[in-house]
């Protein structure tokens, strides 16, 4: 595996460089020369230290800062403007850079996490609680880069220890099904060993809540294809349920301020169970600044005003899927763009049927609070669970459970739409709230829909449309759309993006780099 090749040390390195307080968020970090593992994770500092190098992953370009925003999870809400070549076009194969590195740095973070796991119990002066702390963290965010790996590649090796020497064999693919059991495994553990959101007051560390909310998702995917154990429902609505009966999160009343706080680096707990951090602009001794609002965000070619690269078009399916009175439609598809002239830019609205030559909304750099600001980096943070999407968890496991909708599957999914309209999420609504009596599978496709609206640019589009088994065909109908109706110059593009939404695309090839190192994996169908 990559993992076992020489370039072992060099992620040890790095993964030392970086020290935090016990007390600190990931990002209030120091750096410090290398010291060697033997001699290290003595103390509680160096301990947090090697959890910041776990963390530190889910902030590289090809996890969150770009790629998952972006170009790993083309879906139908969105397509890259006039892109044709490279993974921005949707061009893959097992020789892509983007998906090499992307393999390569899901499994630093998993090296890194076994590093810490063998490790943790020598600073026998920190006390059992905060090594508990530390271990669950650990154990979860491993889970999670395997979760995230098994979505993207299907059955691929699970290493559990660390490398010791790169000769060591490598080891081949393991059965989804028994990689998803490690997953629950090690989720589960944590759960019982991590701290409340409560103990933290910010939301980029694992918290028990955060563990049950991804728990939830997981057990919705193997519900789901292709392991379709439709069983996990039910414990994928038990795990929901946990965050809703905990108390400690709730709907912010107002959607778009959801995105404000994310772009001012304000911690809302309550809506956003955890985000990956973000800090700076990239010019300073910590690089820890991500793209999300420039690669991701509103047209515009002028620095001053928050440049945005033009690439993440909504798509008229999206846009449409707004009713009358939904606000979320106005700030997650942006109604203007900034035309740039010279040192100038001019906040400019689209015409009504400029649907196609809008942009994702939802990040918007004029509310960036650090200036000047950088042409490419922001310290805006990225949502990986809300609230939200813990309700309309619950209310399609509920719904699958229940051979139809509960009382308590609507209450959920009607919060959400009520939110939406600006209204009173605890007080009924005719125009927000969903029509009553509807089949399991009525309640479905709101669900679906709902989860459109409700989590558009949010990267999770692509992972439902695979769990529910329509990937393809949802992607081929796209493309036909397209060619029906998008204008001229921006067609062909947009066609040949979603034209590669093929069956072999439900799983993304076995990267070149594990397979020129490992003779034991073979390559999934199709590439």
């Amino acid at each position: 595996m990559f993992l076992q090749m020489k370039t072992t040390l060099l992620y040890i390195a790095i993964m030392l460089a970086l020290v935090v307080s016990s007390c600190s968020k990931i990002l209030d970090t120091t750096p410090q020369d290398f010291v060697s593992p033997v001699n290290y994770y003595n103390t509680e500092s160096e301990l947090q230290s090697a959890l910041a190098g776990v963390y530190d992953r889910l902030g590289d370009n090809r996890v969150y800062s770009q790629g998952m925003s972006c170009y790993m999870v083309f879906s139908d809400e969105f397509f890259m403007k006039n892109q044709t070549s490279g993974m921005n076009a949707n061009i893959v194969d097992a020789s892509t850079l983007e998906l090499n590195r992307h393999w390569e740095t899901l499994y630093t973070g998993i090296e890194r996490a076994n590093m810490l796991l063998e490790n943790i119990d020598k600073a026998v002066k920190v006390t059992a609680e905060k090594r508990n702390e530390i271990k669950g963290q650990a154990l979860f965010l491993r889970a999670y880069y395997y979760f995230l790996l098994a979505d993207e590649f299907g059955g691929v090796p699970l290493k559990l220890q660390s490398s010791k020497s790169p000769e060591e064999p490598p080891l081949p693919g393991t059965p989804l099904k028994d990689l998803y059991g490690r997953i629950v495994t090690d989720m589960k553990q944590a759960e019982d060993l991590v701290k409340s959101v409560s103990d933290y007051g910010y939301n980029t560390r694992i918290t028990k809540t955060t563990v049950q909310g991804i728990l939830a998702r997981v057990y919705l995917t193997m519900a789901g294809a292709p392991l379709n154990d439709v069983a996990k429902y039910a414990d994928a609505r038990t795990y929901a349920e946990k965050v809703m009966l905990s108390g400690l999160h709730s709907l912010n009343p107002d959607f778009k301020q959801i995105y404000i706080n994310h772009v001012q680096e304000i911690f809302d707990t309550r809506e956003s169970l955890w985000e990956v951090e973000f800090k700076g602009v990239n010019q300073g001794e910590i690089q820890e600044g991500g793209m999300i609002g420039s690669y991701n965000g509103i047209t515009c070619g002028n620095i001053e005003m928050g440049y945005g690269y033009d690439y993440v078009h909504a798509t008229a399916k999206l846009y449409n899927a707004y009713a009358n009175g939904d606000l979320r439609r106005d700030w997650t598809v942006a109604p203007y763009r900034y035309v740039t002239s010279g040192q100038t830019a001019v906040r400019t609205n689209w015409a009504a049927d400029q649907i196609y030559d809008r942009s994702n909304g939802k990040w918007r750099r004029e509310y960036e609070l650090l200036l000047p600001r950088n042409q490419n980096y922001t310290g805006t943070n990225w949502p990986l669970l809300r609230y939200a999407d813990v309700l309309l968890m619950f209310a399609e496991a509920d719904n699958y459970t229940n051979n139809g909708p509960s009382a308590n599957a609507y209450k959920a999914i009607n919060m959400v739409r009520r939110r939406g309209y600006g209204k009173d999420v605890l007080v009924p609504d005719v125009a927000a709230d969903a029509a009553a009596n509807l089949s399991q599978q009525d309640f479905l496709d709101l669900i679906r829909n709902e989860r459109l609206r409700e989590l558009a640019f949010e990267g999770i589009r692509k992972h439902d449309l695979v769990r529910w088994g329509i990937y393809p065909s949802v992607m081929q109908t796209q493309a036909r759309e397209y060619q029906t109706n998008m204008p001229t110059a921006l067609k062909d593009a947009a066609v040949a993006q979603a034209q590669r939404v093929t069956d072999r695309a439900v799983l993304f090839p076995i990267p070149n780099s594990e397979l020129a190192v490992n003779p034991n994996i073979k390559q999934n169908t199709g590439w």
